[in-house]
């Protein structure tokens, strides 16, 4: 039963959402879209379309693009250290994770044990169900375009011990639940979730965002292309071995991305046209969303203690009590405020008229479409993710599971905004560099090889190419980039991930 105060604060929010309030309440906020628009047309940015701009677009003629404020590499092509699996998590937060510094450990993590009992057969065994694989079109190809058929594990492991190396087992689509929130792994990685934990202990308190596998079989070496990630990334070797070409953040502008580069935050996450997220990886009406909602308990529970202290008769229990109302009035102001602001934008973006688009939102507000990723509602085919060239044969899509419209967060895609437009053959032909791509030139590389056994630590937006070599099988997890300083307990400034992993 609520309290007569919060009563009255329920019945004043519900009257701002009388139609006449409603109405004069949109046209304000639709009136401030619309000025937005003109002054990016002012610009010349705007495109007219009468969608809402990012938020970015509207910069400040001297603010710094690039924040990071991390670890760089010393000199061109450093190598990065090794280090013992024997550090502490305290110390392996301070002295690589907090500094934002890629790192090489070499040595057993004892929770991660189990994975060493991965051979194929084992695999064959454990996984059952289809997954999406890569295919690139030629074995001088690079992978990380995008193009994508489905087959059932087994045949994909028959193709990899068979020598085939135009294949590659790469990121896979999660689904998400109702409210929106993707899945931490995969369905076919979750067969495999007695073998590891969901946060291993050398990572502290970070949270992780997925869990993946990698599996390839390169002769010659096979490149991933050059990128970067919006995660931290603990990854570790199984089979084979990896070679990593790596740059600094802080060398973003010279990577020449696909997307158009508008922050780099200062634990170095990148943000693209488009794509604005806190330095922690939340989209930005999602976490103004949940700090409200975070006012919103606070008051209810304060105003309860104060209600109850002014039953009891204590001294200043009245003012408490006023301050509560306050309080507790400003944080539904505030969610108010922001459902309408997300009412606004759907309108004016014309989203209010497809249901799938209000699923599509609630993945954005988990770290969804922030970080490239395409959203589907079902399991049906997408010419966009399926090269060209691919048999019927070949693919095994007549028979995919259908998910019931369960929406899926398909992580692969084409053209990502986060792939350097460098190709990965000229990356050591310097002068072709420094021909076509002179800004690469200025920023310093360096290198680590990375052996079965072996696990590498990069925090989120280092750019790095990989190359494969081998039958090579690597699993990895992916973290919620921290942008606390140095504080082990707490790596987020905010509760956001922490409640969200709870």
């Amino acid at each position: 039963e609520l309290s007569p105060s919060m009563e009255n604060i329920i019945e004043n929010a519900l009257k701002k959402m009388e139609p006449a309030v409603l109405a004069a309440t949109l046209g304000t906020c639709a009136n401030k879209s619309n000025k937005k628009r003109q002054l990016d047309d002012d610009d010349g940015d705007g495109d007219g379309s009468g969608n809402i701009p990012s938020a970015n677009k509207i910069r400040k003629p001297n603010e710094d693009v690039n924040l990071y404020s991390g670890w760089k590499v010393p000199s061109n092509k450093y190598e990065i250290p090794t280090i013992s699996t024997s550090i502490t998590p305290e110390l392996f937060y301070k002295e690589y994770v907090s500094k934002r510094r890629p790192v090489v450990l070499r040595g057993s993590l004892e929770d991660l044990a189990h994975l060493q009992k991965w051979t194929n057969q084992y695999l064959k065994e454990s996984i059952k169900g289809k997954v999406m694989v890569e295919k690139r079109a030629e074995s001088k190809a690079s992978f990380g375009r995008g193009n994508e058929i489905p087959m059932s594990f087994t045949k994909f492991i028959d193709l990899i011990e068979s020598g085939d190396d135009m294949h590659y087992l790469t990121t896979q689509d999660v689904q998400a639940d109702e409210d929106g929130r993707p899945d931490l792994m995969a369905s076919f990685m979750k067969c495999l979730k007695n073998d590891f934990p969901l946060r291993p202990k050398i990572v502290g308190n970070l949270v992780p965002q997925n869990i993946n596998i990698w599996m390839g079989n390169n002769k010659e070496g096979a490149s991933s292309g050059l990128h970067h990630d919006y995660h931290d990334n603990l990854y570790c070797v199984l089979r084979g071995k990896k070679r990593f070409r790596l740059f600094s953040p802080g060398d973003a502008e010279k990577m020449s991305t696909r997307g158009k580069l508008v922050k780099v935050h200062a634990n170095g996450r990148i943000n693209y046209e488009g794509e604005v997220t806190t330095a922690y990886g939340a989209d930005l009406q999602s976490d103004a969303a949940a700090d409200a909602s975070r006012a919103k308990d606070e008051a209810e529970n304060r105003l309860l203690a104060a209600e109850l202290a002014v039953k009891e008769g204590r001294d200043g229990a009245e003012e408490e009590l006023e301050e509560a109302e306050r309080m507790l009035e400003e944080a539904m102001d505030a969610l108010i405020d922001i459902e309408m602001e997300n009412d606004d934008r759907d309108e004016i973006d014309g989203d209010d008229e497809d249901d799938d688009d209000d699923e599509e939102k609630d993945v954005a507000l988990f770290g969804g479409q922030n970080e490239g990723i395409n959203i589907r509602t079902d399991s049906g085919d997408d010419d966009d993710h399926v090269n060209g060239d691919i048999s019927p044969a070949e693919n095994d899509n007549d028979d995919t599971e259908n998910l019931c419209g369960r929406i899926l967060v398909d992580k692969t895609v084409k053209n990502p905004d986060n792939f350097s437009l460098v190709p990965h053959h000229i990356l050591d032909n310097e002068e072709e560099i420094r021909s076509k791509y002179p800004k690469l030139m200025e920023a310093k590389v360096s290198f680590c090889e990375i052996e079965a056994g072996e696990i590498l630590y990069l925090p989120a937006s280092w750019f790095h190419e990989v190359t494969s070599f081998g039958g090579h099988l690597a699993f990895n997890y992916w973290f919620h980039p921290p942008d606390a300083h140095d504080d082990f307990d707490n790596p987020y400034t905010t509760n956001f991930w922490s409640n969200d992993f709870k």
